[in-house]
């Protein structure tokens, strides 16, 4: 059954054995954090799927000339022989290669040099959810919050939101185009804490020098672009900062974290910037934000994903690590570049504001069979989402 008041003593809203704070009725509004704590959310924009076009929504991604992504067989070289890929020396690096495919012409020209392009074909779809919870008509007349169904209902807004952030935090990880192992670990199901330090999965400082050198080569950007302001349609630009999120449980190792000349590299938030808003936030900080690490700003996200018990056998458990029964957990740091991804939502037409739409139906709605005096109401809410990874290789798991 719904929320009921039942005898004002023990409503089904509050713990159990926990009475109302008193039976009658009083003017005073409940204090409640309204905020919404978005974190992956907040770095990605916003595709609507248009109506009647489907579940699915497909874009193209033109590869540049010079990588090792475009493969075609257009190419012709300086000789005019044909070529495996038209895209000169791709992505190379080495002087020598280069030299050696510059697009030279000669006094009289002819069909030399002829490139080729390509383009991805990058697909997302989008899944319906909701949920709904009842109440009765006494609960809301009688309950000692005269703003009962308003919290119920922001409380419902909250936790689809979490809900979007957990499923958008699963396809990030699972989407990654970039995977580096801490210790000695090649794969999820080596990960341990035994041996040694130089064995055990423990972050160090040499893993971020290596994963932002294989990001940069990716040609991610190390500005990241941040969704800002109370109706997420402002934009903010933190400059020189790719994030890593990473569980409360992990946080501390990062802390503990020395350079390459055995310095603490940690740096707190408030080194970095200091300027602060009416609530105490930093204004150049995303939610979460605790510090810096080499290359990387740490964010603290706390319903970070965990793979439990998805590592190697335990045994001495040397290094502390976490553990699920008898193996190890692996904790999948998450490093987003700027605009990696999209948000695919659905626009559910005139009338509706943003993603999630709530429907609220009174007791005198909802006189049924099953309800013949009237006496029940309830609220759902329903959102479309999916995620749409652009540049795959833009994303990294660092695996602890």
């Amino acid at each position: 059954m719904g929320l009921l008041y039942g005898n004002g003593t023990d409503s089904s809203v509050d713990a159990v054995g926990k009475a109302q704070i008193r039976q009658n009725y009083y003017d005073k509004k409940a204090v409640i954090d309204i905020q919404d704590e978005m974190y992956l959310s907040k770095l990605s924009s916003t595709t609507n799927m248009p109506k009647n076009m489907g579940k699915e929504i497909i874009k193209h991604r033109y590869i540049a000339l010079l990588d090792d992504e475009n493969v075609n067989s257009q190419g012709l070289s300086a000789a005019g022989a044909t070529l495996t890929n038209g895209n000169l020396y791709a992505s190379s690096r080495d002087i020598g290669t280069i030299t050696s495919k510059l697009p030279e012409l000669s006094e009289t020209g002819g069909r030399v040099n002829r490139v080729g392009f390509t383009r991805k074909e990058i697909k997302a779809s989008i899944t319906n959810r909701g949920f709904f919870f009842e109440w009765s008509k006494d609960s809301m007349n009688f309950d000692t919050d005269a703003e009962l169904k308003m919290h119920l209902t922001r409380e419902a807004v909250r936790g689809a939101t979490q809900i979007n952030e957990d499923v958008l935090y699963i396809t990030l990880v699972n989407g990654a185009g970039v995977t580096q192992f801490a210790g000695s670990a090649t794969s999820i199901a080596t990960i341990t804490g035994e041996v040694d330090d130089a064995t055990a999965a423990v972050p160090t400082y040499k893993d971020l020098l290596a994963l932002d050198i294989e990001l940069t080569n990716n040609k991610c950007p190390r500005d990241t672009k941040v969704i800002d302001g109370s109706k997420m349609i402002d934009t903010k630009v933190v400059q020189a900062a790719r994030y890593m999120f990473v569980s409360p449980d992990v946080v501390t190792s990062f802390r503990a974290m020395t350079d390459l000349h055995g310095a603490p590299a940690f740096k707190e938030v408030a080194e970095y910037t200091n300027a602060i808003n009416g609530k105490g936030k930093y204004l150049k900080a995303l939610n979460g934000e605790v510090g810096a690490v080499g290359p990387f700003r740490i964010v603290v996200h706390p319903k970070a994903v965990v793979r439990e018990g998805a590592g190697a056998a335990v045994t001495d458990n040397l290094a502390g690590l976490r553990e699920t029964g008898d193996n190890y957990d692996v904790y999948p740091n998450l490093v987003v570049g700027s605009e990696a991804f999209t948000h695919v939502g659905f626009e559910f037409g005139a009338g509706t504001k943003g993603k999630f739409k709530t429907r609220n139906v009174t007791p005198e709605q909802n006189v049924t069979s099953q309800d013949p005096f009237g006496k029940t109401g309830f609220t759902s809410i329903e959102f479309w989402n999916g995620v749409m990874i652009d540049r795959s290789e833009w994303i990294a798991v660092y695996n602890t």
